[in-house]
């Protein structure tokens, strides 16, 4: 297992996320990722950047991770987002379960759960 590997994706998905960058998200994921989200699920690279990018209302925040936990057949990410969304605070606890392809150098699926 390449913990490394794994912070560095995990890094650059919630990067992409904080500052809408869709090529940075593109570059974290393989093209037939799995998205599992409270709202809704999502299959593939495209569905996954329109949801996560151009769907989302205007907002100023921030992922602030508290904990990683890394096993041989997933990462677990934990923490909080905080900042506004359409111009209201928000601080939302999150926890990310994270799969990747054989090499490490994508990420496969994501699943998402969150509390406010």
């Amino acid at each position: 297992m390449n913990e490394s590997n794994r912070d560095q994706l995990i890094d650059s998905y919630l990067n992409g996320m904080d500052h809408e960058d869709k090529e940075l998200l593109r570059d974290a994921f393989a093209p037939d990722i799995v998205h599992e989200h409270p709202v809704r699920n999502v299959k593939g690279i495209e569905g996954f950047l329109a949801f996560k990018v151009d769907e989302q209302p205007p907002q100023e925040s921030e992922h602030k991770v508290s904990r990683r936990i890394h096993v041989p057949e997933a990462s677990v990410v934990q923490g909080r987002k905080v900042g506004t969304v359409e111009g209201e605070s928000v601080d939302v606890q999150f926890c990310d379960v994270y799969e990747f392809n054989a090499d490490k150098s994508a990420i496969t699926t994501l699943s998402v759960y969150v509390r406010e």
